[in-house]
């Protein structure tokens, strides 16, 4: 059974909420960060990755890692190149001798799959196809259209085109990125998350909680309990299940750290 490792979090810990599921760093080839930088809103906002949590994920892989790419799509706000200079964390990857990479700037390589909704082959950018090491970094938020925007969502954000064209299909749209590249590791951010208006329009929710999987299906249907929302209505992550791209059947899940009921915190929707 997948394991979901939930911890308090009032300043990020990566190592606590990894030391929960028993995820020990090893070494590979190509790492690759995915945060959740959808706009240059700082992480207070509660719109984006606190530049902490990928700091403390690029310590932990110091000495492992033989190439580090930090990576990211143009989004709502236009570059990606601007938000990570404005937050800091273009600067964060020459301090670790990682490569920022905008993922809608870089090569495509044709990908072939039977899609559900992207076009085949469809262009992957190059990088997400070079990774050993997969780590997903979303924030914990609502939104607007696919009523919660967590580790699936963030995988959406690897599309380099406009995501908005793909909205009325946004559950086909995650299963058909999952089958290009699931990611490895996915650590929510929740310390500081967005209810109401998300992604962007939001108000801050102070959750201060953290989480972690291996199976990132089972990671959002666990986070959306903790944001008091019923994961059966949210259906990306249910379609993800049911492709078989993750566990989205409560009891077949383990949640270790804290029980979901102490670390509740009700996320109001739009």
């Amino acid at each position: 059974m997948p394991v979901v490792g939930v911890v308090r979090a009032a300043k990020p810990d990566v190592r606590a909420v990894l030391d929960v599921i028993d995820f020990e760093p090893e070494e590979c080839e190509v790492l690759v960060l995915k945060p959740h930088l959808c706009c240059s809103m700082p992480h207070t906002t509660g719109a984006t990755t606190d530049p902490e949590i990928l700091r403390q994920v690029l310590s932990l892989y110091e000495g492992l890692a033989g190439e580090v790419y930090v990576v990211e799509s143009d989004g709502y706000a236009g570059s990606a190149d601007r938000v990570a200079e404005e937050l800091g964390i273009a600067q964060l990857c020459e301090l670790y001798d990682a490569t920022w990479v905008n993922l809608s700037r870089e090569p495509k390589v044709p990908v072939e799959r039977d899609y559900l909704v992207l076009e085949n082959p469809f262009p992957t950018p190059r990088t997400l196809l070079k990774a050993d090491m997969l780590i997903n970094l979303p924030k914990m938020k609502t939104h607007s259209v696919l009523t919660v925007s967590l580790g699936l969502a963030n995988m959406l954000r690897v599309i380099p085109g406009r995501k908005e064209r793909y909205h009325h299909r946004a559950a086909e749209a995650v299963c058909d990125v999952l089958m290009i590249r699931k990611p490895d590791l996915t650590i929510t951010d929740g310390i500081i998350g967005m209810e109401g208006s998300g992604p962007m329009r939001g108000t801050p929710k102070h959750s201060q909680v953290m989480l972690a999987s291996t199976d990132v299906v089972a990671n959002d249907t666990v986070a959306c309990r903790v944001m008091g929302i019923n994961p059966v209505h949210v259906e990306h992550i249910i379609k993800a299940g049911y492709y078989g791209f993750g566990e989205y059947t409560e009891r077949r899940i383990t949640v270790r750290g804290e029980s979901i009921d102490r670390v509740r915190s009700r996320y109001l929707l739009t």
